[in-house]
């Protein structure tokens, strides 16, 4: 019997310290304040995407702190370098230990709703590439057949551009791609405010 395709979902996550994380969001916030809506903002990532696909990992830029320990799963090292390039490594490590596409995931959309992250996993059985598109040019999921540290390649990171350049590697790579509908991260007060209106408890 043929199995199904095995995904291996990764949350990217930073440790919640003060003056690490959110720093858009001060002074406005205290140094303390961003780091705790951070905190409960990733706490919420993680423990839906677990619940969802309780074997995701949790790749982290400090595997040792403990917001970490709490939550059942793997924690792995980022390791150096560009957010594209640390996606790369996770992707790899993923491929290697046997998934056959990997869902990277980042802490900033702990509104997005479960439909979203079952249609990124369904639409991985017919196309290589899938992304979350966001409003301001990024993605807040990108989900992969195998390894393809090309389509990366020259993506500059938090710019408009994020999602665009995405996409013209993996039509040079002659890959097939579905894009969601387009959402919204929380980046801003105002981000983090339409999603309490929305419903979101944070």
């Amino acid at each position: 019997m043929k199995r199904g395709l095995l995904m291996r979902p990764v949350i990217m996550c930073k440790a919640p310290v003060p003056g690490k994380v959110k720093t858009r969001l001060t002074p406005a916030l205290s140094p303390q304040q961003a780091a705790e809506l951070y905190m409960a903002m990733a706490e919420i990532v993680i423990r839906r995407t677990l619940r969802l696909f309780p074997n995701a990992w949790i790749a982290a830029d400090d595997e040792n702190h403990p917001f970490f320990q709490s939550f059942g799963a793997p924690v792995l090292p980022q390791g150096a370098g560009n957010l594209g390039e640390r996606m790369q490594r996770m992707v790899r490590r993923a491929v290697d230990c046997g998934a056959d596409a990997v869902l990277l995931l980042g802490s900033d959309s702990p509104h997005m709703q479960d439909a979203r992250l079952i249609a990124a996993h369904r639409a991985l059985q017919t196309c290589d590439v899938v992304l979350g598109p966001v409003q301001d040019g990024g993605y807040d999921l990108l989900a992969v057949r195998g390894y393809r540290p090309e389509l990366l390649h020259g993506v500059v990171w938090s710019t408009p551009d994020v999602l665009q350049q995405t996409l013209g590697n993996a039509r040079q790579l002659g890959l097939s791609v579905r894009c969601l509908s387009t959402a919204y991260d929380l980046d801003t007060l105002d981000d983090v405010e339409r999603a309490r209106r929305a419903g979101l408890r944070i």
